[in-house]
This record gives structure tokens, sequence and C-alpha cells, in this order.
């Protein structure tokens, strides 16, 4: 990783969207780390401490709202910025989203040009 280099931290059970979203994030100039369900997010966040987490909301081993708990209360990764991903959106998860700390909350598909903003606005702030 390049000094300065932002790390994101991409979990989702969709090894197919980790490894695009990868590439697309590496294209941007950032750093990325992976993770494939819920308990490996929380431990590759302990270890590697990124600037920004990409969370699936439904994943085996602990969703992305356990996930984002267990981040919240940790010292280590409480200040991480978290935006989730999910194919399924509803107002209540939404709402869910934000009174867990979200920073964003995106449907898949969702849009390239509107998803990389958020994620440069939000590592803009952290």
């Amino acid at each position: 990783m390049g000094e300065g280099q932002k790390l994101i931290l991409v979990a989702d059970d969709d090894k197919d969207l980790v490894t695009a979203l990868s590439i697309r994030l590496r294209a941007a100039g950032y750093g990325v780390v992976g993770a494939h369900d819920g308990e490996e997010a929380f431990a590759v966040a302990q270890e590697h401490r990124p600037d920004l987490i990409i969370l699936d909301v439904r994943m085996p081993a602990g969703g992305g709202f356990s996930s984002i708990d267990k981040i919240k209360h940790s010292l280590n990764t409480r200040n991480i910025p978290v935006i989730f991903l999910t194919a399924f959106d509803d107002e209540e998860m939404r709402e869910e989203a934000r009174r867990l700390g979200a920073a964003g909350f995106f449907r898949k598909p969702f849009d390239d040009a509107e998803f990389m903003g958020a994620i440069q606005s939000v590592l803009s702030r952290a």
C-alpha cells in the first residue's frame, strides 16, 4: 500500500462482488482488504484498522448490523466509518443503519459515480 493511501475493507459474502469492488477501488487509488462474512470482517478490521468499511447487510457468521455493532463497540475500530451495501432495501433497514452509525447506505446494484462519490466524501471527513 502506498504512503498516505486510504485503506478500505470490503465485506460481502458475494466473492465476485468483493473482487469487482476491489478492482474498482484500487483503480481509484485506494488500498483494499476483503472479508466474506461478519466474523472475518470484524477480525480484518481489528488487524488492519481500515479508513472505511463497506459492509453487506446479510452475510453468514454475523451480518452487517451485528458486525457494525461489534466494530463500533471496539476501541480499535469504533471511529471507522461504515457504508452499508445490500440487495435488500427498506426504510426499516435504512433506519437501523442510521441508528447504528452508518455513514451511508447503498442498494445493489448501485450507481458507480454516486457510490464512489460517497466513499470520497466519507474519507475526506475521516
